[in-house]
């Protein structure tokens, strides 16, 4: 053997030692090379394969998920072209950056001629979209043809054929456009050919509605909250001032004496009673109610005032909200509601009666008693600045010992003298009388807090055990639900152990504290004001406009995204709409559109059954012009001025002009078809006005069930029972305040607020052509819920834990309500807000993150929601709010939803946030359902409705149980309040308090606050569904005492 130069003689063969192992392998023998084939395919298997194999496989299978993916979001063809769009901003956003940072005078010299030395974008999902697309067109030309053949069958009008005609022509023009503008960018040969392009295509898209229209959102405007003290204005400190400010006159009129009154030897006495002063007004409203009220008072002034002061619950705001008829009947009222009672009440007893308007001083100490029994000064000058009474502490010795405020009252023309209207005959004195202002007696409820402690700290010693908790990041995983619902159960018997044994007979009134009116028994009329008046009186026979709230309603079409011609416009004081209901419906704008309506809704067999696959899953609503109605009760005030298409895009505006303060509005968007009922929460929910909404759904149940259709309406059949959700909604949660306020040492009262709960009509747009729209349950949106409330020590900490509780109670209830309402035990309706997303999120072991500014990217990075829930978030957390989300969105019931919540840190301000934009809740019906709802909303009732009026019959009772509810738990000394409540209401009073105090406990002193939004979003559902129950059983208590 020779050796040398690397090479050796082995056989006759020559081999290069130094050669590529698989080059020696192809060398070798056939046995030799499939020994060594076989070693290196182990050497690959067992050594590099893991390293970079299993990474390509692991990326080829993730591409081919993700094309899967992408190949179901473009099922069809509205799908397609929103992608289009989506892909044609997101491409020219990048060329104009590229362009910006790379092109230059020297590329545009270049790409004149061709020469560009620019890349060119990939535009191949854009060339996937564009084949996909021709392939779903030819469909839709197949499907615009059937539908022609249909109207011919059907012989449809002539003009609804024709408008078919357009619709088609205009669709396939705008395809073709498309396509064209789209092949620009694909054939484009230079970087900015690309750009041209793509602004093109991308104007021209942007100009066409492709989905559902989405609420605005504005972090700055949460819906949920306290009004900001800081924006009332200091009180006046002059006369002059406070007419300017209130539109007042700054001196009495002349002498027009009132003809039923005048007695000679009245004649010629300067101020006395004008015919004004016994004129009834818009607060002050002379109705049958309040005529009655005066007659059993005997007319008399003394009864009359002692009586309004004596069972008139104060509330500390400002201005006309209610008016005298519904203060009346909610028995509560601020300072002007109450005067207008007491105007009303005496002029209805032939007694003229004028406002009198000043800024007065009443002593701290009153005043904290009088506004809700708070513990400071600050705290009770805090609520009437939340309620917008200017107002101003005066401080002496380094406290504040009296409180300046901007105050209203009454004066009478009362036979003074000599009886001091003991004996009123003929009147000779204006004499003062303040119904509003007055104190009251406290008595503390159980301590249930320390008489059943909660083990806080062992809970939340489990969660940091069995959850992931990750601070550095923000998120928190797999929070053990079960065992903080075993907690609250075994606390729960902790408790009704406790009740049974310690307070068996223990009434509503014990069990939560009470309230009462200091009463005031004379037998004449007091000469002056309990206070001192610091500023000239000011008298009027009426309030002014600017001392009047007033609600607002407008709708416009939609342009490019922004408000178009206005289509209706309502605005009225707040006093005309008190108990009132409130809607947006449309009609069919002609008979034509009518009868085309008509041909899309199966007729029932002979049995009065409908064979379910007879119902259409869609309308066709470009076919069907519709004209909007805005009713307020059972009238229509509005019409809109021009039609529009079902299913096309409308925007709409409403909210309060508050005195002092202006507007504040939200906006929505609204699509032409839906029936919105609209109600408004002034003051909280009287318990007539339950009652009569109770009588109203009975009596049209009735005449369902009778096939008794005559005079039935869509307002009676789809509008009370939309309205009697939401009214049932801001009833059942003003309740739950009250009681929680008690046991979470709060005070508060509702603020003017307003909701709506609608039909959800979801549309398929072709270039904005309506081409099919289909009905897919019902949503709560509420755009407003205030009330002032502070801390009756102060405590910052403890009022923000307790404003977190409350929004997610109210966001838990959006969904509850409606589930109770339109569930039957065989068709079972199915509720989404936005604490039960991320509640079903989390028991899906999705990671929930509190999104703040130092975490932003990386949970964005996380995250997979819309594109426009990551816009909710990324604006909300520039604008210093934390968001609280989960990661991906949950499939309830067949349909995607999420969930969001955005929290005011210093306020606890919120929104609580579904996928559509709504601050509020989606609940999905039986398909027999939409049938029902779809018919009735347009007066077309071709069904046997019997069986819908088990429905009725369930929502009228539910109505009839929020009556009742606000009954048992807002007066406490009447019948109700003496029930014996035991367990029941002493866990209602418990739990709803306790919520508060307890995530506190366990947010600061055990567990950081991570964890806090997943213990609200459990517990808020738990509790949502204890109070329930329990508040049925105590209104069931509370209807046998009435009945006795």
């Amino acid at each position: 053997m020779l050796r040398g130069n690397g090479l050796m003689e082995h056989r006759g063969k020559v081999h290069n030692v130094d050669a590529p192992a698989m080059e020696k392998i192809r060398e070798s023998g056939r046995f030799a090379r499939t020994i060594a084939m076989a070693a290196v395919l182990f050497l690959l298997n067992g050594v590099i394969w893991p390293s970079w194999a299993v990474a390509l496989e692991v990326e080829r299978q993730k591409d081919i998920t993700e094309q899967a993916r992408w190949e179901a979001k473009n099922q069809h063809l509205d799908q397609v072209l929103k992608h289009v769009r989506d892909r044609v901003r997101d491409r020219k956003a990048v060329i104009d950056r590229r362009l910006a940072k790379e092109g230059g005078m020297l590329d545009n010299m270049l790409s004149a001629i061709g020469l560009s030395q620019l890349t060119l974008e990939g535009v191949d999902d854009l060339s996937w979209l564009s084949g996909r697309a021709e392939h779903l067109h030819q469909q839709a030309l197949k499907e615009f043809d059937t539908t022609a053949k249909r109207l011919r069958e059907k012989q449809l009008p002539e003009k609804i054929q024709q408008r078919h005609a357009k619709a088609r022509q205009q669709y396939l023009e705008r395809y073709q456009t498309m396509q064209a503008r789209m092949a620009a960018m694909l054939e484009a040969e230079s970087l900015q050919e690309q750009q041209d392009a793509a602004a093109s295509l991308k104007e021209w898209m942007d100009s066409f509605t492709l989905e559902k229209p989405r609420d605005p959102f504005d972090p700055n405007n949460l819906p949920w909250g306290t009004p900001d003290p800081s924006l009332t204005p200091e009180p006046a400190t002059t006369a002059r001032e406070l007419s300017a400010r209130n539109a007042l006159p700054l001196f009495e009129r002349g002498v027009q004496l009132a003809s039923n009154v005048i007695t000679p030897d009245m004649l010629g006495q300067p101020g006395g009673p004008t015919e004004e002063d016994l004129a009834a007004t818009l607060d002050a409203q002379l109705t049958d109610a309040i005529r009655a009220k005066a007659e059993a008072l005997d007319h008399d002034p003394v009864k009359i005032y002692q009586w309004v002061r004596n069972n008139i619950e104060f509330i500390p705001s400002h201005g006309s909200i209610q008016g005298a008829d519904y203060t009346l009947q909610h028995g509560k009222g601020n300072a002007y509601d109450t005067a207008s009672l007491l105007v009303a009440l005496l002029r209805a007893a032939n007694i003229p009666a004028r406002y009198t308007f000043g800024t007065v001083q009443m002593p701290a100490d009153q005043v904290m008693n009088w506004v809700g029994n708070v513990n400071t000064p600050q705290g009770a000058s805090d609520l009437l600045g939340q309620g917008g009474i200017p107002n101003v502490g005066m401080v002496s010795g380094g406290e504040i010992t009296h409180i300046n405020l901007e105050h209203v009252w009454v004066e009478a023309w009362i036979d003074y003298h000599p009886s001091r209207g003991a004996k009123h005959s003929v009147g000779d004195s204006w004499v003062p009388m303040d119904a509003s202002f007055k104190q009251y007696e406290y008595t503390e409820g159980l301590a249930l807090e320390e008489q059943v402690p909660f083990d806080a700290q062992g809970l939340a010693q489990t969660i940091e055990q069995e959850s992931t908790i990750n601070e550095e990041e923000g998120w928190v995983q797999g929070v053990p639900q079960q065992a903080m619902e075993d907690a609250f159960a075994d606390y729960r018997a902790q408790l009704e152990a406790f009740l049974e044994n310690q307070a068996p007979d223990a009434t509503v009134g014990e069990v939560l504290g009470t309230q009462n009116i200091k009463t005031v028994i004379h037998q004449q009329l007091a000469a002056g004001l309990p206070y001192q008046l610091l500023t000239r009186k000011l008298v009027a026979s009426e309030l002014s406009d600017s001392l009047r709230w007033k609600f607002r309603y407008q709708l416009y079409t939609n342009q490019f995204g922004r408000q178009g011609s206005e289509l209706i416009s309502i605005q009225q004081p707040t006093v005309a709409l008190a108990g009132r209901k409130l809607a947006l419906s449309f009609k069919p704008a002609t008979p034509e559109d009518e009868e085309t309506l008509a041909s899309y809704l199966p007729e029932p067999d002979e049995n009065g059954e409908v064979d379910p696959s007879d119902i259409p899953d869609t309308l066709p609503g470009y076919l069907i012009d519709l004209t909007g109605e805005f009713t307020i009760g059972n009238e229509v005030v509005a019409t809109a001025t021009s039609n529009t298409t079902m299913g096309s895009e409308l925007q709409s505006e409403m909210g309060y002009w508050q005195p002092n303060q202006g507007w504040r509005t939200s906006q929505n968007e609204a699509v032409a078809g839906e029936y919105r009922a609209l109600a408004l929460n002034l003051q909280g929910i009287s318990q007539s006005q339950a009652q009569d909404l109770q009588t109203d759904l009975e009596s049209t149940r009735q005449k369902l069930e009778a096939e008794d259709f005559a005079g039935l309406t869509k307002r009676q059949v789809v509008g009370d029972l939309l309205y009697s959700t939401i009214l049932s909604y801001f009833a059942l949660n003003d309740i739950q305040d009250k009681i929680s306020e008690k046991q979470a040492h709060s005070v508060g009262y509702r603020a003017p607020s307003y909701g709506l709960f609608k039909t959800s009509l979801s549309p398929v747009y072709f270039y904005g052509i309506p081409r099919n729209v289909k009905a897919t349950g019902l949503t709560m949106d509420v755009d407003r819920f205030a009330g002032t409330r502070v801390d009756k020590d102060g405590n910052v900490e403890r009022r923000l834990a307790f404003n977190r509780a409350r929004g997610a109670r109210l966001s838990a209830m959006e969904h509850l309500v409606p589930e109770q309402m339109y569930s039957t035990d065989d068709a079972p309706a199915h509720g989404i807000s936005a604490v039960k997303a991320i509640q079903l999120a989390a028991a899906e072991g999705q990671k929930i993150w509190t999104i703040t500014q130092a975490n932003l990217d990386q949970a964005l990075a996380s995250i997979e929601l819309s594109d426009e829930v990551e816009t909710d978030i990324r604006n909300s957390v520039y604008a210093g709010k934390e968001v609280t989300a989960h990661e991906r969105a949950v499939n309830f019931f067949g349909s995607e939803s999420s969930g969001y919540i955005v929290l005011d840190p210093y306020s606890g301000a919120g929104a609580y946030l579904i996928e559509g934009g709504e601050n509020g809740g989606n609940i999905f019906s039986t398909i027999k359902d939409i049938l029902v709802w779809i018919s009735w909303e347009f007066e077309r009732p071709y069904f046997d409705f019997s069986k819908f009026g088990e429905k009725l019959l369930r929502i009228a009772s539910f109505v009839g149980f929020s009556a009742t509810a606000v009954s048992a738990f807002s007066d406490l000394k009447g019948p109700c309040g003496a029930v014996s409540a035991g367990v029941i209401s002493g866990f209602i009073a418990y739990l709803n308090g306790f919520l508060s105090t307890f995530l506190l406990a366990v947010a600061f002193s055990f567990i950081g606050p991570l964890v806090v939004v997943a213990l609200i979003v459990i517990f808020s559902v738990f509790m949502s569904m204890i109070n329930e129950m329990l508040i049925a059983m105590a209104t069931t208590g509370c209807a046998a005492a009435r009945g006795r």
